[in-house]
Parts: C-alpha cells; structure tokens; sequence
C-alpha cells in the first residue's frame, strides 16, 4: 500500500476520480434523480415548516381581509431524492391560492404547489387554505406626521412639522378602510441630535393606534422636524481649584459671562439653578485671561457659550496665623459626645493668605473648622480620625496645621449609666456614721491607751479639763455625754471602734472635731 501511495500515478488517478465525482454532484439537476449516482435507499420523509402561501387574486378589483398565510410542507421519497433536495438548500419552491376566477366572499381553496423536485411527494399541512375576498375601494386622507420615541431623547424636543405630500391615496377592503382613523408619516427621533429632514414610511393607523394592512401611495415622505432642547439662564459660579505659588495671591476674578443658557432634558433644566465653572490655579502664573472649565451636571447637554474665560488679576500676597481656632464636629451620631485625643484642646492654629488688605480685619471668629464625621464603627469608646475642612471669607486662603484630628466616641446612653454608678459609689464613700464619727471624737491624744476603760478615762479627763475651764459645765457634760444607763454601751461601742477604726482608716474634718468638743 505504501508503495501505492508513493507512486506519482496513482495519486494523480485518485485525485482525477474524486475531482469527477464532486463535479457530478454539484451540477447535478435537483429536480431530477439521477439514477446510479448515488445509490437509492428506503423511502424517507422531510418537513419544511412555515412555508409562505403567496394569493393570485385580481388585485385591481379585490382586497383580501383574511386568509391562512403558511403551511407546513412534508416531502416524501427515496433517501438520495430528499438527501439531495437537503443539499442543494434551494427556496425556489412555492406555495400558491389560484382565486383569479373568484369574486367577493368567503372561499375554501386547495393549497398549490410548484417548483419541487418531481421525484418528491409534496403534501402541504393544511391542504386548503380559507380566504375572503372583498371589492377594494379607494380614498384619499390627509397625511400627518407621527413622532415615536421622543422620551428617549433626553436632549431635545421636536416640533414644527412640515410634511410633503400633504394627502395620501389609500386602498383596501371596504371594511378595513372604514376602520383607518389617521394616516401618518412615522419619524423615530431616539437617536436624532438636532433638526430632522429625511424621507420616512407611511403607515394607516385605527383609533388605538394599530396599522392597517392597505395600500397606500405613496409610500414613503419627506418631512423637516425642528429640534428645541428645554432651556433657561442660569448664573455662573467661579470655583478656584488647585494652589498658586507661593508669594502671589488673587486679588479679582471677572468671568467672561456672568451667565449661560443651559440645554438638556426638562427635569435636568427644572432642577439646575447654576453651573460651576472651575478655574485650575495651578495653571495662574501671572495676570491675564485663562479659560474656565464648564461643570456640566447630568441630563445637561451644552450651554451657551459652550465655553467661559475669566480674567485674572495677581497681586503680592499677604500672610499670618490665627491661633486656637475652635474645631466643631459635623454629623456627630445622635446621642453620642467626643473627648478630644489630637489635638487635646480641641483647637489649631491656621494660616491665612490672601492679597493686599484681604487679611485686614480677619480673626479666629471669622474661621470655620470643621471636621466631618463618618459612620466607621460604633463602640463605647474608640479613637476615630476625622478630616478637616475650613472655611472664612472671600479671597482668604486658609491652610490648617493638619489635615485630620483624631477623637473617641462616647455612646449616650453608657456615660449616663456611668455617671450613675460612679455617683452611687462616691456618696456611702463620702458619709460617716455619727457612731463613727463619735468615736472618733472620743479617742484618747494618748496612742496607749486603746481599750474601753482608756475611752472612758478619757471622757471622765476631758469633764475634768471644762470643769477647770467653764465651772457649771459639769453637770451638762455628765448629762449629755455619760448617761448611766448607756455606759455599757459606750464601752463597746468605743471598743469595737477602735478595733474597726484600722480598717477603715477614714478621718474626720477637723471643723467637725471641734464642733463635737464643744458640745462635750
């Protein structure tokens, strides 16, 4: 076999052999089996679904109103016919409604065929076809112009039409013309950027808004459309972004329009009151005329100008520091309060620039620092670096001594119940017992003498020293100080105080002290 294939002859027959056949199978005639070409096998069937159903009718006369469109076709035959018709892909073939000899009404017709293979059974599904003819009648209507799709144009509004022919010739069944309420030239504005002047179809429409099926001449016509996007005035405001060098400051900006016309959708118009027009001061190295860049907000299509400039005027500039300037937060969360961490003051100090006597007058007051808030996490204490923005007076630059500050966040609700529990806490710390404090009034100078009979020596002294002093105070201080029927008592008392009195440890105003002696 490889000997075969290495001789030069052979391969140039087989090649010869294959070339005949292919050229065999291409030109062969579909519509003719040709016999011993290819060798036929069992009947088979194939289905072609939808086929087209074209009427032949005196259409000068008549109109249909109904009629069944398509029918499925089943192709019987030998497997080479229909594997032959399947390859030669052709839709030359036809289903057709012979009505020439028939008049108005309804009529029940067999579905005709013509143009397939002859050696195929052709059996169309269903087989007739039911149809309704009726005299055609002719009129004529005013053409009109019929905008689609104007919502979807969010830039402009369009109006003004202007539509040649004026008047169109319709024909059709007399019951379909009946039901034609306008006849109009459909012009899709979706994708149109301003005036239209083309040429567009006709169509028949009912009441609702459907299309008939007539014939309409002509078909198609030209119409112009204006284009007017909604507009209005609005002012300009200048916004300076970037820095300029150091040593210059701005002294004035003149916009070259004070305001522009701005185009768009209706509500974007409605709801714009001014445009921003942004002037870059890292491109301002001198006086002069620098151009503006036009911020645009959405549903905005243009403005008029389309473009602004501002003269620029630079002077030298001027500089100082304000110290302490209070800082507020901005959107602190309901109910919570912050402890300052950095700076602990809650204060900075800021420099201000600006041009020849802009600074004049300018204090801390006139400053605004502000240190914007954001939702991060909630806890009941937790530091939280937030940003600083400033502001102050016209033509004033204001450079803060650091961007951010740092805070700690203090829920409402925990610093009250704080505040409750450290004040339950301090006030049994604060009170002493009138036992107690008794006692101690009590105590002996002398360290050694610590048990009860100490005390009551000491009481029994201290009678002695006012007795030398004051004379009648005798008999109050033995009255109010040693009743006998509480001496035991006091003996205990006065021994359990002086063995708890370690523990405690807890002295007593010295204000007290006397004021308990004098009583004595």
């Amino acid at each position: 076999m490889d000997k075969l294939f290495a001789n030069k002859w052979f391969v140039r027959f087989i090649s010869l052999a294959f070339a005949v056949m292919l050229y065999l199978i291409v030109n062969m005639d579909p519509t003719v089996n040709n016999a011993g070409v290819v060798p036929d096998g069992e009947d088979q069937t194939y289905t072609i679904e939808d086929v087209e159903i074209t009427p032949e009718y005196n259409q000068e006369e008549y109109a249909i109103t109904s009629m069944t469109e398509d029918a499925d076709v089943t192709l019987a035959g030998s497997q080479t016919a229909i594997m032959l018709f399947r390859l030669s892909r052709s839709d030359n073939y036809e289903l057709y409604l012979d009505m020439q000899d028939l008049g108005a009404g309804t009529h029940n017709i067999q579905v005709s065929h013509r143009d397939f293979p002859t050696d195929l059974e052709v059996t169309p599904s269903p087989e007739y076809a039911t149809v309704t003819l009726e005299e055609k009648e002719e009129t004529t209507f005013p053409l009109e112009t019929q905008i689609l799709n104007e919502e979807q144009n969010e830039e402009f509004s369009f109006g003004n039409p202007t539509v040649s022919p004026e008047e169109v010739t319709v024909s059709g069944a007399g019951t379909i013309i009946d039901q034609i309420d306008r006849v109009v030239a459909q012009v899709d504005v979706s994708e149109a950027d301003g005036d239209i002047n083309g040429t567009f179809p006709i169509a028949a429409l009912d009441a609702e808004g459907n299309e008939l099926d007539v014939n309409i001449e002509p078909q198609e016509a030209s119409v112009e459309l204006s284009a007017d996007a909604p507009s209005k005035a609005v002012p300009v405001n200048v916004e300076q972004t970037g820095s300029l060098n150091a040593g210059t400051a701005i002294s004035e900006v003149i916009a070259s329009s004070e305001e522009v016309t701005i185009y768009g959708s209706e509500r974007a118009v409605q709801n714009t009151e001014s445009i921003d027009a942004a002037l870059n001061l890292n491109e301002v190295t001198e006086s002069g005329t620098y151009e503006l860049n036009l911020q645009l907000p959405d549903g905005i299509q243009r403005t008029n100008p389309e473009s602004l400039s501002a003269s620029v005027t630079i002077q030298g500039e001027e500089q100082t520091t304000l110290e302490n300037v209070p800082i507020s937060i901005v959107n602190l969360p309901s109910g919570s309060s912050t402890s300052w961490v950095n700076p602990s003051s809650g204060e900075m100090d800021v420099q201000i620039y600006g041009g020849a006597g802009a600074l004049e007058g300018v204090s801390a007051e006139d400053i605004t620092l502000e240190a914007l808030w954001s939702d991060s996490g909630s806890s009941n204490e937790e530091s939280y670096i937030l940003r600083v923005e400033a502001s102050g007076p016209e033509g004033v630059q204001i450079s803060p001594t650091r961007e951010n500050v740092e805070v700690t966040l203090q829920q409402g609700e925990s610093r009250e119940t704080t505040e409750e529990g450290t004040e339950e806490e301090t006030e049994p710390e604060s009170e002493v017992p009138e036992e107690q404090q008794n006692e101690n009034t009590e105590e002996p100078e002398d360290s050694g003498q610590n048990d009860g009979e100490g005390d009551s020596s000491n009481q029994n002294g201290s009678t002695e020293s006012e007795e030398d002093g004051t004379g009648s105070g005798e008999e109050e201080n033995d009255t109010e100080t040693a009743p006998p029927a509480d001496t035991g008592d006091t003996e205990e008392n006065g021994s359990g105080g002086a063995e708890d009195a370690p523990a405690e440890n807890e002295e007593v105003p010295a204000e007290e002290n006397s004021e308990t002696n004098n009583e004595q």
